[in-house]
């Protein structure tokens, strides 16, 4: 609770600065100076309420886990086998006033500041570390939660305080219009699939910040702005998953391209801005303002981003082939995904197919027709770009199904180290949250006459398309569910289940296509249309996405070995455990020896030196000597393993479904030959 507090305070302030910055900013007639629409839009109190919305909708969403006792992502996922062991290491020493530049425990010996998925200067990992004593799992999850918040308020932000010069007027975003883009944004699908992944969702939840300020320096001519950019941009790599950041850049650069020939400054008669002291062209300014912001953001990820380069060079991902980087591709066959999350099973218990899981990107049917709209009805070049940019993520997530992700992996120097392309579908999500946001603010207000009629085309097409695809998709599913009856158990469960999630898309498309005719015949007011617009946003999102990968299971009873690790404890001298590969994964994790100061052979980390993996792999079997040169007194196995018994004798045998065997002729971790 004392996290909660602490870190919704420093939100609160965090996004009070920003509101108070770019509002300054118009204020003093910098780029923004219609006085109606200023005074109208101008009022930070109205946007934190807006982000105490979004706050409140946090809360409603993870209200299992924060008020119900529930645990998220159900049996702990990396949260509880990876990032907790390791931030509660990292917690630990840092109480006691020690960076800790080496993990002895895992891997025997690997660099921990050198490792970027540590989070060690992470702002919020530090408030949480010298709060939080000891460090708990639920402490990771309210972690995750408030990284959720951080970005919808974000995306809040940026949907809001960017300036958007159209075909027909100058605008910024509707509160309504940006609330409905930072709920899409928010709770998509990456969102909703890597809740365990505290380190990924804390890196990409920065992101609409650092374009904000970004895309604000620019339109501003405010170097300033883009020192802050670049200051959040350091924050988000210091979050600690290199992946993410690496997005961040892309969006960065592609943001800087469309500014750069965006010929802004004809229309206000200018040929030069500032840039620091200097006066530049504007074609030069985006390019000049993400290379300070690169600048700024260097000089504050040095610390660990220098030997994270170093580390990265000497670990198992530097000697990846395409086919491992390509592994966990979006395939084209789980596009379905979009409407029918569902479809394929949206969560690791019920998730099936050919394929690994990955996710779809799913933001909402009435999002995705909000932004199908913005297409139609905005023919300005934000609107385009907005489009041209989901469709470079969507084809990077297909990975190793479309050309593309195979130029970045040999062309761009550190995505050869990276596999899991689906995760670009972000990018995808980003940009149609933006246009759905696009969408809904154009039907609150009057359109040109263009835009007009192209507007009642959709809504005489819209309902005979809805019913096409209602009848035709529904009745093959009702029908193969009911031939299906007579099928194995498994696969009949897999056909009602994906009915299910097809005949919901068909209740969720219906009412989106009825609130955009009602709009059309301003059956409601428009205030009143926003608000049931956001109603079905939230229930669609919300009954979707909320019950997914949850448990009433402690994850971290896992850890639970009294016995086992009070006899470990009790041995004198220095010398390692080796639980890998002996039939104990499901009573033993991976990671468990650093949480009690213990010394281990394995571990649970993607980073391993490939030196130690090379030997670990050539070193025969453990009847060699070369395994005793790695310091393995005990050796931990289920109960009935195969066991050179000349070398291994057991030595506990008081837990449930594992022994403790001595190595007998271990040697020691430094001698003199």
């Amino acid at each position: 609770m004392i996290l909660v507090v602490a870190a919704s305070v420093w939100l609160i302030a965090f996004l009070i600065a920003i509101t108070r910055a770019v509002t300054l900013s118009e204020a003093k007639g910098l780029h923004f100076t219609d006085k109606i629409l200023r005074s109208a839009q101008n009022d930070p109190v109205r946007d934190l309420i807006a982000i105490g919305l979004i706050g409140a909708a946090t809360l409603g969403f993870f209200w299992r886990v924060i008020f119900g006792g529930a645990w998220m992502p159900a049996g702990g996922g990396d949260l509880a086998q990876f990032l907790f062991p390791t931030y509660s290491f990292a917690a630990e020493w840092l109480r006691h006033g020690v960076i800790p530049l080496w993990n002895p425990h895992l891997f025997g010996g690997m660099p921990f500041v050198g490792d970027i998925q540590s989070g060690i200067f992470y702002p919020l990992n530090l408030l949480t570390f010298f709060i939080s004593s000891p460090l708990t799992f639920r402490d990771m999850e309210l972690l995750s939660i408030l990284h959720f918040l951080i970005a919808g308020a974000g995306m809040y932000l940026y949907l809001r305080f960017t300036i958007y010069d159209l075909r027909f007027r100058t605008l910024r975003l509707s509160r309504l219009a940006s609330l409905a883009g930072a709920l899409a944004f928010e709770f998509s699908d990456l969102f909703i699939t890597h809740f365990g992944n505290l380190n990924l969702i804390a890196t990409i939840a920065w992101m609409p910040l650092i374009l904000l300020f970004y895309q604000r320096a620019i339109t501003d001519r405010r170097a300033s702005f883009t020192i802050i950019s670049g200051i959040l941009l350091a924050t988000a790599f210091h979050a600690g998953h290199i992946q993410m950041f690496l997005f961040i850049l892309i969006a960065l650069a592609l943001f800087a391209i469309f500014h750069t020939f965006k010929l802004d400054a004809d229309k206000r008669g200018q040929t030069r801005m500032n840039f620091l002291f200097f006066r530049v062209h504007p074609r030069l300014s985006a390019s000049n303002f993400i290379l300070l912001a690169g600048i700024v953001a260097f000089g504050l990820s040095a610390p660990q981003l220098l030997p994270g380069i170093e580390m990265a060079q000497n670990t198992v991902r530097a000697e990846f082939s395409y086919i491992q980087a390509a592994e966990f591709s979006l395939p084209p066959a789980q596009l379905i995904g979009l409407v029918v999350p569902g479809f394929f099973g949206r969560g690791p218990q019920a998730a099936w197919g050919p394929w690994q899981r990955v996710e779809v990107g799913y933001i909402g049917i009435l999002p995705l027709v909000l932004a199908m709209l913005a297409l139609i009805l905005r023919r300005d070049s934000h609107t385009r770009f907005f489009g041209l940019f989901a469709l470079i993520g969507l084809a990077l997530a297909l990975g190793g199904y479309s050309i593309l992700h195979g130029w970045l992996y040999q062309f761009v120097p550190g995505f050869g180290q990276l596999r899991a392309p689906a995760r670009f579908i972000v990018l995808f999500d980003f940009a149609l949250a933006a246009l759905a946001a696009f969408g809904f603010d154009a039907l609150l207000h009057a359109l040109p006459r263009a835009s007009e009629i192209a507007f009642k085309r959709f809504v005489r097409v819209a309902p005979w398309a809805f019913l096409l695809i209602a009848l035709s998709a529904g009745a093959t599913a009702y029908a193969i569910l009911i031939l299906g009856q007579g099928q194995d158990a498994v696969l009949f469960a897999r056909i009602a289940n994906a009915t299910n999630a097809l005949a919901f898309f068909i209740l969720l498309f219906a009412l989106s296509i009825a609130l955009v005719c009602a709009r059309a015949t301003r059956f409601f007011r428009p205030r009143a249309w926003a608000v049931l617009a956001l109603a079905l946003i939230f229930f669609d999102l919300f009954s979707l996405g909320a019950h997914t990968d949850i448990s009433d299971d402690d994850p971290t009873r896992e850890y639970d070995h009294p016995g086992a690790v009070a006899f470990l404890q009790s041995q004198g001298g220095l010398f390692r455990i080796d639980p890998r590969g002996t039939g104990v994964d499901h009573f033993w994790t991976a990671d468990t020896a650093i949480l009690y100061g213990l010394y281990d052979v394995g571990g649970d980390n993607p980073l391993v030196l490939a030196d130690f993996n090379r030997y670990w792999e050539n070193y025969g079997s453990r009847s060699s000597r070369l395994y005793d040169l790695l310091n393995t007194r005990f050796l931990i196995g289920r109960k009935n393993i195969a066991l050179d018994r000349e070398k291994f004798r057991v030595a506990f045998d008081g837990a449930p479904g594992l022994n403790i065997y001595e190595n007998t002729r271990v040697l020691p971790r430094a001698f003199v030959v």
